[in-house]
């Protein structure tokens, strides 16, 4: 989680191609781990950035972006809804269709920022 120290990230720079372009938090629907890297979900594609989704953490929103399960982070208006699974593991299903799983781990505070109580 961002620390009150120091502000949350508001973009991140990723390299398409030969450059190097904005994107803006906002924008982003899911944040998945890969190995060393991130792989960042956005309506227009996506981009891989060499660091890991722990120490990216640090840095988000967390009233905006929220764990959901060990290996992935969330944008919260991105949630379409949240469809029961397995042992209270949850499906979310996001507003581009596809689904990731709410991990019983983080599934109280995900509720809570959500809007619902765990």
């Amino acid at each position: 989680m961002a620390t009150s120290s120091r502000r949350p990230l508001e973009r991140l720079v990723v390299k398409a191609g030969e450059a190097w372009v904005p994107l803006r938090l906002a924008d982003v629907w899911r944040l998945s781990a890969e190995d060393k890297y991130v792989r960042v979900y956005t309506a227009q594609g996506e981009h891989l950035i060499r660091q890991s989704l722990r120490a990216l953490e640090d840095w988000l929103d967390p009233a905006r972006l929220v764990r959901v399960h060990r290996g992935d982070i969330i944008q919260l208006d991105a949630v379409a809804k949240l469809e029961p699974w397995t042992h209270d593991d949850g499906i979310l299903v996001l507003k581009n269709g596809t689904t990731v799983v709410l991990s019983r781990t983080w599934r109280d505070a995900f509720l809570q920022r959500w809007g619902l109580e765990g």
